[in-house]
């Protein structure tokens, strides 16, 4: 069994992240809602600091999607 005050960690931190990068998590809750879906690719960049860039994607497959969609529905309030 997972430790529920770690849990209790992670949701808090997870309403900070929520609360610093709306944007973000509307983007991300648009993106699940429309195009989530078997054979998408999710394409990511990451710029750091220093200005270099770090890519990486994967094409999603229907357990990728199903894990997604487990994650948002743990995390509530619809982000993700």
């Amino acid at each position: 069994m997972k430790n529920p005050a770690k849990l209790l960690r992670l949701k808090r931190m997870w309403d900070g992240f929520a609360t610093r990068h709306p944007k973000l998590l509307r983007y991300l809750a648009y993106i699940s809602d429309n195009s989530l879906e078997e054979g998408a690719i999710l394409d990511i960049t990451v710029t750091d600091s220093q200005g270099k860039s770090l890519h990486s994607n994967a094409r999603l497959t229907a357990e990728d999607v199903q894990f997604l969609k487990e994650i948002r529905a743990v995390l509530g309030s619809g982000e993700l």
